[in-house]
């Protein structure tokens, strides 16, 4: 059964029955005209090939409330773009869209231009996805709220969709960023850097550095990494996003610096959603995306930057040091516990697959220290808000204009 269980810091939004969804859909409707809903998709071209993407873009064409769909893309070619196109036409059947290519040679005076002013170039990943997505819209004076979440969703359902939005479209709610949370289990538990890296990590972290607000903040969602979230624009354009897997982790410490504690939630999106699986390993020859370690360790990267920001770089690597070594006694326990949890609901579990994965997080943190010892304790592509950079060149909207089809 579904607990009503309040954390302390952020409210949670339970899923307790099911609330008719076409009633749901027709308030949002109603409530969309005054405030406009986009749909941003970060994705790789793979996942046009795969069956979640299209099946995600039919569900989305019949949402009423959804006035554009935004994919915003890279590692793909020229033919591939065009595939991508012929995907959206066939799936969105006329919905307003655009694509974005963000590593096509169209978009390249746009990284040129940042380079120039001392900001971070092209870096390929999803955080780079959603600041140019953000860019796009803040562009074209969007001014409403915007829905994300990955492309991978196996079981997806456009349920997902009005549970995010609600809260901020809600005339009696007004919460201006909610993050998705859900399990990811099926005949096993899935969610490994969630389960086995991050939470250890940031209970490591409060065992260092002590009940600091931002880390109580980081503690109180129940998936961290999820994907999916609804903000609004006027919060979305003010964070500053890492182009790479800490994008999560990031968005939840904007959410803390530049909202208050009411304008924020998590939001239960259901029982589970199967997403594709990642291997432990790195990418495969052919496959343009990484393995489940490299995402790993930008994940903790991003974490360990955001709590010892503040921290002068010989303090900062120290206390990184400590808060390694607390991780390993913590990640041990959180192995007994998700051992008990899979013994206990007769699911597949394999004990030694599990420790494996924990060493190889404590490696990619043991090289996140080293790192730091050389470079300093920094996140790669860090960008600053949109808007901020916007005001600062202006004529970025129309070198992304160069790169945007519209579908």
């Amino acid at each position: 059964m579904a607990d009503f269980y309040q954390h302390g810091r952020v409210p949670t939004l339970h899923h307790l029955s099911h609330a008719d969804a076409v009633e749901r859909e027709e308030e949002l409707r109603a409530w969309s005209a005054e405030k406009p809903v986009a749909l941003l998709l970060p994705a790789l071209y793979a996942e046009c090939e795969r069956p979640a993407l299209p099946r995600i873009l039919e569900r989305a064409a019949d949402v009423g409330y959804i006035s554009e769909v935004i994919l915003s893309m890279n590692a793909m070619d020229a033919a591939e773009h065009e595939q991508a196109l012929k995907l959206c036409r066939r799936t969105l059947r006329g919905k307003p869209a655009r694509i974005i290519w963000n590593d096509s040679p169209e978009m390249k005076p746009l990284f040129d231009r940042l380079e120039q002013s001392t900001l971070p170039g092209y870096l390929a990943g999803k955080g780079t996805n959603i600041w140019m997505g953000v860019l796009a819209l803040q562009a074209q004076g969007f001014d409403g709220i915007v829905i994300s979440h990955d492309t991978d969703i196996l079981n997806y359902s456009r349920d997902m969709l009005w549970r995010l939005a609600y809260p901020l479209l809600h005339p009696r709610m007004g919460y201006r960023y909610a993050k998705g949370y859900y399990s990811r289990v099926s005949e096993r538990l899935y969610g490994r850097v969630t389960r086995l890296l991050i939470f250890p990590m940031i209970q490591a972290c409060r065992d260092v550095l002590g009940a600091k607000p931002l880390i109580e903040h980081m503690e109180s969602f129940r998936y961290p990494l999820s994907g999916e979230f609804a903000a609004d624009m006027q919060a979305l354009r003010s964070f500053s996003l890492p182009g790479g897997w800490g994008l999560e982790i990031a968005m939840l410490a904007e959410s803390f610096h530049r909202l208050s504690v009411s304008e924020v939630c998590q939001v239960d999106l259901g029982f589970h959603f199967e997403h594709r699986h990642r291997s432990l390993k790195a990418a495969h020859a052919g496959v343009k995306e990484p393995g489940l370690i490299t995402a790993a360790a930008d994940v903790a990267r991003c974490l360990a930057f955001q709590v010892l920001r503040e921290s002068e770089p010989r303090s900062a690597e120290e206390m990184l040091r400590l808060i390694i070594a607390r991780y390993r006694i913590r990640a041990t326990e959180w192995l007994a516990r998700y051992e008990h949890v899979a013994l206990m609901n007769g699911l597949e579990h394999d004990p030694e697959e599990e420790m494996a994965a924990v060493n190889a997080f404590g490696e990619a943190l043991d090289r996140l220290l080293e790192s730091t010892a050389t470079e300093g304790l920094r996140v790669p592509a860090l960008r600053p808000p949109v808007r901020s950079v916007l005001q600062r060149i202006p004529e970025l909207a129309d070198l992304a204009a160069a790169g945007i089809t519209r579908v």
